[in-house]
């Protein structure tokens, strides 16, 4: 093998290795689902209390009431789920969001990838308060890398809501959330009566 050769090699081996680890850092899907998901066979312990008719894009919804603002909000709880977020939706009324269900407490990351609107992104911890808001994020533009938007503070939830909602109801750090979830039935998948 020629020196030349063995150079290209090394160069090419280099290269896989920064694209890979760009795309595990730069994606927040990719992160959480190496961080610490469930094994098969463990059911997923948190869901939803009043269970609402979702719309066409098959999420359960809960209200969620911020500030005294109540908010139909889409869960979002299966990895397949959060990787897509709010970009499986045009657009969202004020009275609309989606509430991101974790595991666990985490420092989750999140980007604009896709989406077609602004939104603020609020992180919320176990007691159900707002430890992080980013606020009125705009799309990530095609073609360029994402931002990555991640809290101050570990969240077990994650609320995305309309662009420029904190900022219109005074919700700020500190702040509670109002939401009942209810485990899944492991058989049946569907919320458990308690």
């Amino acid at each position: 093998m020629t020196g030349t050769a063995l150079i290209v090699i090394v160069i090419v081996g280099i290269a896989i290795v920064v694209i890979t680890a760009a795309v595990l850092y730069f994606n927040p899907a990719i992160m959480s689902t190496l961080g610490g998901t469930k094994g098969e066979g463990e059911q997923q312990e948190i869901i939803v209390s009043e269970e609402i008719t979702s719309g066409s894009n098959g999420y359960r919804q809960v209200n969620v009431t911020v500030n005294g603002v109540v908010l139909v909000a889409d869960i979002s709880a299966t990895n397949e789920q959060r990787t897509k977020g709010l970009s499986v939706k045009d657009g969202l009324a004020e009275n609309e969001a989606m509430l991101f269900v974790f595991d666990n407490e985490a420092e989750h990351r999140f980007w604009m990838k896709d989406m077609k609107f602004a939104i603020d992104i609020i992180w919320i911890d176990s007691d159900k308060t707002i430890v992080h808001i980013e606020r009125n994020l705009q799309p990530c533009p095609y073609g360029v890398l994402c931002t990555t938007y991640k809290p101050t503070d570990d969240s077990l939830y994650v609320l995305e809501t309309v662009g420029g909602f904190a900022e219109k109801y005074g919700i700020v750090k500190g702040t509670r959330v109002e939401f009942e979830l209810k485990p899944l039935s492991p058989i049946t998948n569907t919320s458990i009566a308690m």
